[in-house]
């Protein structure tokens, strides 16, 4: 932190410095649109200069140590550059950046993302940098601009809706294809770091979208054979001293994953897995197309996996990271986002309609499960997620169901009581879940679930094989229908 105060303070008095030298004169033109919208709008104020410099010490330390948004001296020469200023003299883009940054530094404080606590609310700052969403929208295009629309899309994503996030990172990916960050010939001209910061910035933007096109079932805006840029560096690669961002090394110092360059891949698969199985276009192919692209994607998908080394597995990762903590939050959301991924393409996940039909019309005796191809590989990565929960919910929830569906097929496999536990505890944090969000859906859902554990202990307690007693899942889908 005194390394962080002391750039501040450098890149605060040389700004001062240019400030005087510089002073506008009152001839100034004010028929700038920005100039003119200046004086008339809110003053633009920030948390006090020590609070700022605190959350941003704990937003590079964490989220941007693993998601490279920004290059950290230029980010601390920004935040000196503005507290120089006069709250109304201040850029509105910069200050909605800093705002963004300081709504991810509180995600890594819950204990003070609270209303009544002196750093405020992760909702406040995002509500500050919105309420300027038209200068960065419609101002010259630079870097900056981009950085902070897709800050707010990281900090909307999470969000029930995705409609908010979807329409910031679409804002952001035209920005990206204005000034060319798609495409390595717009960045040559630059230096090795710029030239770094630029790819990073383009990559983020590519997971945001990759990400929302596939939860969201609408297209992704950035289309893969427009991109002309490698891959994020290995982490052999040394630039200018940066070469850790987006590295977690576990707590032994044995293992090292490149978790950036992972999510990227990962998106890459996402893309896939929409434009290929889900797509308009995707549907016009015929079965037998479709299914060499599935196999291709779950091959794809597999590879992936095993490139990600054993330490930092769903079932072992908050193990061998327990030094650093917020960590397991960042592999929580690279491991659901594997998970979902696999179970969109198996179509096995907790919301589709035709998976569930196939539970009630097993648990009413009236036909067998068919479990995808997939079975044990879907079904052993939703025990490990499950073992890893944090903070994601509805693959969660999937990954309930899905162990909740392989006790029903398999009343004697190995891992029924772990399991069951595991079904257990999800239910009882799904009930809170339920009191909080009420829904039809997550009514019945939960209903289904706990009537379900009950029949398997009972059936399991006696050692019978016989049919299902209790229609556990009965009226589920029809329960969705409108009355």
């Amino acid at each position: 932190m005194q390394e962080l105060q002391q750039q501040l303070a450098q890149y605060k008095q040389a700004t001062e410095i240019a400030l005087v030298a510089s002073a506008p004169s009152p001839q100034a033109d004010y028929k700038d649109d920005l100039a003119q919208v200046r004086k008339i709008r809110h003053s633009l104020k920030l948390p006090p200069l020590q609070q700022t410099m605190h959350m941003i010490g704990i937003y590079l330390n964490t989220v941007n140590s693993l998601l490279p948004l920004f290059h950290s001296d230029t980010l601390l020469r920004l935040v000196g550059e503005t507290y120089a200023l006069e709250p109304k003299q201040r850029d509105p883009i910069v200050w909605a950046a800093i705002n963004v940054v300081l709504a991810m530094a509180l995600q890594q404080m819950p204990e003070s993302n609270s209303i009544g606590t002196p750093y405020g609310t992760t909702e406040s700052y995002l509500s500050h940098a919105q309420s300027v969403l038209w200068a960065i929208t419609l101002s010259q295009t630079q870097l900056i601009n981009i950085q902070t629309l897709i800050g707010m899309a990281m900090l909307l994503q999470t969000g029930h809706d995705s409609t908010p996030a979807l329409v910031i990172i679409s804002t952001a990916m035209r920005l990206i294809h204005k000034i060319g960050l798609h495409n390595r010939a717009y960045s040559a001209h630059l230096d090795p770091v710029e030239r770094q910061q630029h790819a990073r910035v383009f990559w983020l933007a590519y997971i945001v979208d990759k990400d929302l096109s596939l939860r969201a079932q609408q297209p992704s805006i950035q289309i893969d054979e427009d991109i002309d840029l490698d891959f994020p560096m290995s982490f052999s690669t040394v630039i200018n001293g940066d070469s850790s961002a987006g590295l977690v090394t576990s707590i032994d110092g044995s293992t090292t994953m490149d978790y950036f360059l992972a999510r990227v891949q990962l998106a890459s698969i996402q893309g896939d897995i929409y434009d290929h199985l889900y797509s308009t276009r995707a549907w016009k192919r015929t079965p037998e197309e479709r299914r060499l692209k599935r196999e291709n994607i779950v091959l794809a998908l597999n590879n992936w996996k095993a490139s990600v080394p054993s330490d930092f597995r769903a079932a072992d990762v908050i193990t061998t990271t327990s030094n650093n903590p917020s960590v397991g939050a960042f592999f929580c959301i690279l491991h659901t986002n594997s998970l979902l991924s696999l179970m969109l393409i198996t179509r096995a996940h907790a919301w589709d309609e035709q998976w569930v039909g196939v539970l009630r019309d097993h648990g009413r005796g009236v036909g067998t499960l068919q479990l995808p191809s997939d079975w044990n590989s879907l079904v052993g990565q939703a025990r490990d997620f499950m073992i890893l929960f944090e903070v994601s919910t509805c693959t969660y929830i999937s990954s309930m169901v899905l162990l909740t569906a392989n006790n029903l097929h398999d009343l004697q496999h190995a891992d029924f009581e772990r399991d069951s536990n595991l079904i257990e505890r999800a239910l009882a944090w799904f009930g809170e879940v339920a009191k909080e969000l009420p829904s039809r859906k997550t009514e019945v859902l939960e209903n289904i679930c706990v009537e379900a554990v009950q029949a398997m202990k009972t059936r399991r307690a006696h050692e019978i094989d016989v049919k299902f007693g209790g229609d556990w899942l009965i009226g589920f889908l029809n329960s969705l229908e409108p009355s």
